[in-house]
């Protein structure tokens, strides 16, 4: 039952034993049957009047938009016929304009505002979720200079390669520049024409490194820099397990590399009647695979596994194993037909069976000035992978050695069987650069799957994390913990919200790892902080139902029948007050 119906039921109850008194009186001669009849209309006409007060008829309303300042807008945009302007928390401040703290308030001020059209930067991040549904029109104003937008890894492998992104405005004709911790210059480069950049460099040893960004203007004078910490961790080193139907040159340089390298190679050739070399024999099954990175193993070793030892090794790289088949010989049908299986396509090739290393991939330069590269052979086989790509090409482009996903791990074959030339020659960079390479495209990835945090978090406003799982939590850097409560509605990316309250490296604890989410002050960048208000209002509006406002109902005014109310309550007064005639 709804409140209006309550109260009909309440006013007819109260009219309804009024009216009985009344009929006992006029029963006992104690009351006139007309007075009685007049009092009894001017009660239902109070009744239904304090009724229609309370509950006015609704009208016809016209379209009422809501214009909102966010902060960033620098004039009052002309109001339209119908709207209603507010402005948001630090828009135009010391103007003459009704201000509310957020947008579902000035929501709830106005619930007859179809529409929201937003002036200035953007809403900030509390706002989207009551803009969400509405029909919404923006209007960004210009972008303040400066950083408008930042991003890099949280952590690098030391020796490898990462890359610094961003968006500079305001900066025609300057420069961008990367330093290490020393100070000295990683890179260099010259924004384009939307201010976006790029900045490449190398992590050193391993450790917190805080890096530098620094800009400057076309004449050389710094406008701005900013601080940028790099978990900068040692290298993985795979396990690696060679697997030979008897000896060669190929593995025993291939060992050296290893050693050289410090990987931990486990090398096992099989002669055939029990005879084997190299370290000791192991048992190719779950539990020996799991310990194991990279599986290397030539055509020989691929055929004594049998087809259960194969199976075994497949699940193996289905959980993430890395597998490299070295071609070192004749294959019959049956391995042909194995391998495409596998989806390893070994097919009869005219290729040339040799080749000579291209000079530009030989790192041995002064070497290479009195020295010319050696020459490899290759089996004379066609080499492809379905679903895959080639990792190594020979210098007519057909491929030496071709890799495919296969579940979580990688399944490659290679036809260079003698790159132990390489090594011979002078040329160990050269053989080195070959096998890093391999071995790094092909073996188990270890500690990938985690998500990188947003960056950068604002202190005091909400960031979303997602990839969670039940009992995930932050730290913050006084070392309370906030316990992270996944929002059913995102479904499979298991997002929470956060919101930071510390500057600082805040630390988000996903089961038995821990990823760092910096913290910033939002009033020390606020042209990145412009520039992410502008970004995702947009997006927004591009989201938003293109529905124009059109009329609505809405309850009437109530103040006639509260006067119409008044009146006839002072008159049935006055007609049972008044003084009965003798």
């Amino acid at each position: 039952m709804t409140p209006a119906t309550l109260v009909l039921w309440l006013l007819a109850l109260a009219v309804l034993l009024s009216g009985a008194r009344l009929g006992w009186r006029v029963s006992t001669k104690s009351l006139p049957a007309g007075t009685a009849a007049i009092r009894v209309f001017g009660q239902c006409l109070v009744a239904g009047l304090l009724w229609f007060a309370l509950f006015p008829p609704p009208v016809t309303a016209p379209a009422n938009p809501l214009v909102v300042l966010a902060p960033g807008a620098h004039d009052l945009p002309p109001l339209r016929p119908g709207e209603v302007r507010v402005a948001l928390p630090g828009a135009m401040p010391g103007a003459d304009i009704e201000r509310m703290p957020d947008l579902g308030t000035a929501l709830r001020r106005y619930p007859a505002s179809d529409s929201v059209r937003v002036h200035g930067h953007g809403l900030p991040a509390r706002d989207h979720d009551a803009a969400a549904g509405l029909p919404l029109a923006f209007e960004p104003t210009p972008l303040p200079a400066g950083l408008q937008s930042l991003a890099m890894p949280t952590s690098a492998v030391q020796g490898q390669a990462f890359s610094v992104r961003g968006r500079v405005q305001g900066l025609a004709g300057g420069t961008v520049e990367l330093h290490d911790p020393r100070g000295e210059t990683l890179a260099t480069a010259s924004p384009g024409d939307d201010g976006d950049f790029v900045l490449s460099a190398q992590a050193g040893p391993a450790g917190p490194t805080a890096f530098g960004l620094r800009w400057l203007d076309a004449e050389g004078r710094l406008l701005g820099e900013e601080t940028l910490p790099l978990d900068v961790t040692g290298p993985a080193r795979p396990r690696l397990l060679a697997l030979a139907g008897g000896p060669g040159p190929e593995l025993k340089y291939l060992r050296r590399w290893a050693v050289d390298a410090g990987l931990d190679l486990h090398t096992v050739i099989d002669l055939g009647g029990g005879v084997q070399l190299g370290d000791r024999p192991l048992p190719v099954n779950a539990a020996t695979l799991a310990e194991f990175d990279l599986v290397l193993l030539d055509e020989r070793a691929w055929r004594q596994l049998g087809p259960g030892g194969r199976d075994r090794l497949r699940d193996a790289v289905r959980d993430g194993l890395g597998l490299l088949l070295r071609i070192t010989g004749r294959l019959g049908a049956d391995d042909l037909a194995t391998l495409r299986a596998w989806g390893v396509m070994l097919e009869d090739s005219d290729a040339v069976r040799s080749l000579r290393w291209p000079l530009a991939q030989d790192a041995d330069a002064a070497a290479a000035a009195n020295n010319p590269a050696p020459v490899l052979s290759r089996r004379p086989l066609h080499l492809s992978a379905t679903d895959g790509r080639a990792l190594h090409l020979a210098p007519d482009g057909a491929a030496l050695v071709a890799w495919r996903n296969e579940g979580r791990g990688r399944v490659g074959a290679t036809i260079l069987s003698d790159s132990y030339r390489l090594w011979l020659s002078g040329r160990r960079a050269a053989h080195g650069q070959l096998w890093a390479t391999t071995v790094q495209t092909l073996a188990r990835a270890r500690g990938e799957g985690s998500t990188a945090a947003p960056a950068p978090a604002w202190a005091g406003e909400r960031t979303m994390l997602c990839g969670l799982s039940d009992g995930d939590s932050v730290t913050a850097p006084d070392g309370s913990r906030t316990a992270l409560a996944i929002d059913p509605a995102s479904g499979a990316a298991a997002c929470a919200g956060y919101w930071p309250a510390q500057l600082g490296v805040h630390q988000i604890n996903r089961g038995e790892t821990t990823l760092p989410l910096l913290v910033r002050d939002p009033d020390a960048y606020p042209a990145m902080i412009a520039a992410q208000r502008q970004a995702a209002t947009k997006g927004l509006a591009a989201q938003a139902p293109a529905v124009e406002p059109a009329p609505h109902q809405q309850p009437g005014p109530r103040w006639p029948w509260w006067l119409a109310w008044l009146l006839a309550s002072g008159a049935l007064w006055f007609h049972e007050r008044r003084p009965r005639s003798a």
